[in-house]
């Protein structure tokens, strides 16, 4: 239960750089430094219980829980959480009489407490409502639980679980959540929250002494565009114009980076620019990949229990799948075992790929893709036309992500895998540079269409005007995007009107 973490109150003089709300008004977020040594604390200030009141909270919380519907009874209602919120109301007002003495705003209070616990994610249900936040991670018992800031990157909470069975609670309630189990036979569990977020945990004692721990990888409720990326600076208009035409054209890519570069996000917004009534199947162990098309197809593997992985479905099984399908478009959430050699046979006979893969370099990753158990033949990775590697920099005194090179691949006359660099990142004046004009992929691409390569360019560059448009006039939601991109395809004349201000407003509909 939440009452047995505590929040903290941080040694030393304090002073307050942002404050913004997370549950009015019981729950705020305030990022403070410490004046004299410069340390950074995300300091949740939740509304409290005083001992009178967690007295009550607790009888009250098992009247609660003996009153609830079981589980079973749930499945029939349609807006469950909504519905449970409703039954709390109901309970709670049945038995106020016998609490006589407890103020209304006490019993707001506990319906904001049971909802956390009965509902929520419990003592970090506030951190998890907090879009600015990447990552939770918590150590151990008396260790303040971690986030990552997506402004002021790795800070301390002021949220720490005081006793093993406190944090246990919680990682078991957190992973029944995620529909799994975990126990002491099990104790390290990878899992998917009910928002999306990624869990993994690892149980008592067993495998982490100093007890229980967590790391969650929160899911953004609305998927990264390419108008974002660019606003950001992660990558500039005429990167994305030039993977709309490549895209357009059915070309294969492969994004490079290490965890938490931000390769996925990459990958989501540019599978944007795919034709709108392309067959697209995604495959994925843990479905991230959110996509405006209709004919889209999602594999998720499943996991087994025990050690024998009876009725266990990999990669490799969905990929292998796929391939009976016949998608113009193959989407791979990450290859790092024998589905890459699938994937890069299905890009060699015609389809068209898309993937992520942690490397560092496109030297590494053509190593690691030629080495076991990936064991892709040095011809076939050509056909994976374009790299991308995406970096987490520092610039000003920050972490940030950059797209900090886009290669075109292909094979030299003596066998030897070669990338010729089309856009690289220029760390001193934190800007793309272009080297479009030596394009590979611009002439396979003109051969292929009977479009001459000046042709593929002005193209290349309309398609960046639009996004930079889209970026000067605050076009960010996903479906908006995702709208403007298929009004394109549909009728570009419409769209170009608007860009180039013949035209101060037109009806976008897809």
């Amino acid at each position: 239960m939440s009452l047995d973490f505590q929040l903290i109150r941080p040694a030393g003089e304090f002073k307050e750089l942002e404050r913004y709300p997370l549950y009015e008004p019981f729950a705020y977020a305030s990022i403070i430094e410490n004046e004299k040594t410069g340390d950074l604390m995300y300091y949740l200030d939740e509304i409290q219980l005083d001992p009178n009141e967690a007295s009550v909270y607790r009888e009250l919380l098992r009247i609660v829980m003996l009153e609830l519907p079981p589980p079973e009874d749930l499945v029939k209602v349609g807006d469950v959480k909504n519905y449970l919120l409703n039954e709390l109301k109901k309970i709670v007002n049945r038995y106020r009489r016998l609490f006589r003495g407890v103020s209304t705003v006490s019993f707001a209070k506990f319906l904001y407490y049971m909802e956390k616990d009965l509902l929520g994610f419990g003592p970090i249900d506030a951190l998890m409502r907090d879009e600015n936040i990447e990552d939770i991670s918590c150590d151990g018992v008396g260790r303040p639980i971690y986030v990552f800031h997506r402004k002021y990157e790795s800070i301390p909470t002021n949220i720490v679980p005081m006793t093993d069975q406190a944090l246990d609670d919680l990682v078991v309630k957190l992973i029944h959540m995620s529909g799994r189990h975990v126990s002491v036979a099990t104790p390290i569990v990878d899992a998917q929250l009910p928002d999306g977020s990624r869990i993994a945990v690892t149980y008592r004692h067993e495998v982490s002494p100093g007890g229980s721990t967590f790391t969650i990888r929160k899911f953004r409720k609305n998927p990264l565009t390419f108008t974002e990326l660019v606003k950001f600076g992660n990558i500039s208009p005429e990167i994305a114009g030039y993977f709309w035409v490549m895209l357009d054209n059915g070309r294969s890519f492969l994004v490079l980076g290490v965890t938490g570069a931000g390769k996925t996000s990459f990958l989501n917004a540019m599978a944007t620019f795919i034709r709108p009534h392309m067959k697209i199947i995604t495959v994925e162990e843990v479905p991230e990949i959110n996509l405006p098309h209709k004919n889209w197809v999602r594999l998720v593997t499943r996991q087994s229990y025990g050690s024998e992985r009876i009725n266990e479905i990999t990669l490799f099984d969905l990929v292998k799948a796929t391939l009976r399908m016949r998608p113009d478009y193959l989407i791979v959430g990450e290859i790092r075992g024998e589905e890459a050699y699938v994937l890069f046979q299905a890009v060699n006979t015609g389809h068209s790929g898309i993937s992520t893969m942690h490397a560092e370099s496109f030297e590494a990753a053509v190593n690691r893709l030629m080495s076991p158990p990936m064991n892709i033949p040095p011809a076939y990775i050509p056909a994976m036309n374009i790299f991308v590697m995406i970096k987490r920099v520092k610039l000003n005194g920050r972490l940030t992500r950059r797209v900090t090179e886009v290669g075109e691949v292909y094979m030299d006359e003596s066998g030897r895998i070669k990338f010729n660099t089309v856009f690289k990142w220029n760390p001193r004046y934190d800007r793309h540079e272009s080297y479009i004009s030596n394009s590979i992929l611009i002439r396979q691409v003109s051969e292929m269409t009977g479009k001459d390569v000046d042709e593929l360019l002005r193209e290349i560059e309309t398609r960046s005007k639009i996004v930079e448009w889209l970026v000067s006039n605050n076009v960010f939601n996903f479906e908006d995007v995702a709208t403007y991109v298929q009004a394109y395809y549909t009728n570009p004349d419409r769209v170009l009107n608007l860009v180039y201000g013949k035209v101060s407003e037109i009806e976008i509909t897809t």
